[in-house]
């Protein structure tokens, strides 16, 4: 595919506001090495090694969300990842929650859901172990990777001068302010900005994750203002319109998530992918019984049972965790309503397309005057 340079225009707005910077921009480019403003983040349940490189391959950032993966399995996505692409691409990771396993809850989770796991054949207790973020870190040091991504808050001063050390840039996801001007003290090379309407986890480490719902245009306007590195956009962006909004408040770059829901290389099963154009605005829900904290993804049942017999839910990761192998049986048996399918507002707006010509009409958008 022929990557076109893209063109800029400086636009001021009368009496010190908001403007439209070509200089962040072109050094967002050049910190992250794309020829287009935009990181591919697609969600759980949509992404995979191939449509990360196809995103890469396409002159923008893929990026993988391994936060919830080993270091093996983290070895394993990188070596998929650097056999399809020689391009830039990121992981994603979580520093580390301060949240422990409740022994008690775990089991009358267990309990109370036996029947599902007896019907998909999986066993009753499952053995849950915590996440190892030391270990995931220094694979991701050790590997050497372009780009590395955080959730859920920043990292240490220790950590972020040992990615600085190995040339490994950087940027942080916000679903607030407070933790957009926390992430950028932090040293990272871009905020992302995770609206209300995007899919996945409600990425707050600052603010309660109730405080944290913070509307996409008015967490936009107030980080133009005030974020000195460059700030891209995540918000279900589908349409032109969007697009044309967010340069209009001044950000430099937008996130391909939704868009990328319904593409050619995404894993998303078929006979799903003919149902999502059929969903609505209000076929998400924004909730924390499947991960242990807010999350947005497709209302199922198995979340309704949770919310509607009150049974326990586990501190994040432990939840996730503990339902993580019903999610991937429920997949691969078709079972759309006991996986987990995280999708954000706009969702239904998705088109079937490769994953380059989903880009190349954001490339065109973006650059339309």
């Amino acid at each position: 595919m022929t990557i076109h340079p893209l063109k800029f225009k400086r636009i001021e707005f009368v009496g010190g506001g908001l403007r439209v910077s070509e200089e962040k921009t072109q050094k967002l480019l050049e910190t992250f090495e794309i020829s287009l403003p935009f990181f591919g983040i697609p969600a759980r349940g949509c992404a995979n090694e191939g449509l990360i490189a196809a995103v890469s391959e396409s002159g923008a950032l893929g990026v993988l969300d391994v936060g919830l993966k080993s270091p093996e399995e983290i070895k394993v996505s990188v070596d998929k990842i650097r056999r399809l692409t020689k391009k830039p691409f990121a992981l994603l990771l979580y520093p580390p929650q301060d949240t422990t396993l409740d022994a008690k809850k775990l089991e009358l989770l267990n309990t109370a859901i036996a029947a599902v796991r007896e019907e998909l054949g999986l066993p009753l207790n499952p053995t849950v172990t915590g996440l190892d973020f030391e270990a995931q870190f220094q694979t991701v040091c050790d590997l050497e990777i372009p780009v590395l991504g955080l959730r859920l808050g920043g990292l240490r001063e220790p950590y972020m001068e040992k990615l600085e050390e190995r040339n490994i840039k950087t940027f942080g996801m916000a679903s607030n302010l407070r933790d957009a001007k926390v992430l950028q003290s932090s040293g990272v090379n871009a905020v992302v900005l995770n609206g209300f309407g995007e899919p996945g986890l409600l990425s707050c480490k600052e603010e309660q994750n109730e405080k944290a719902k913070v509307d996409s245009l008015c967490l936009m306007v107030e980080a133009a203002r005030a974020i000195s590195v460059p700030v891209l956009a995540a918000s279900s962006v589908l349409v032109k319109e969007q697009v044309s909004a967010i340069k209009t408040l001044g950000l430099n770059g937008l996130v391909l998530s939704d868009a990328l829901l319904l593409s050619k290389e995404s894993e998303v099963p078929e006979a799903w992918k003919n149902q999502i154009p059929y969903l609505s605005d209000s076929s998400s829900e924004l909730v924390s019984y499947l991960m242990g904290r807010n999350c947005r993804h497709l209302a199922n049942g198995l979340s309704e049972a949770i919310r509607e017999n009150d049974l326990p839910v586990l501190e994040f990761p432990y939840q996730f965790l503990a339902l993580k192998d019903i999610f991937e049986a429920a997949k691969v048996r078709g079972k759309i309503g006991l996986s987990l399918l995280e999708i954000g507002q706009l969702a239904y707006l998705a088109k079937k397309m490769p994953a380059n010509e989903i880009i190349e009409q954001f490339r065109l958008w973006w650059q339309d005057e």
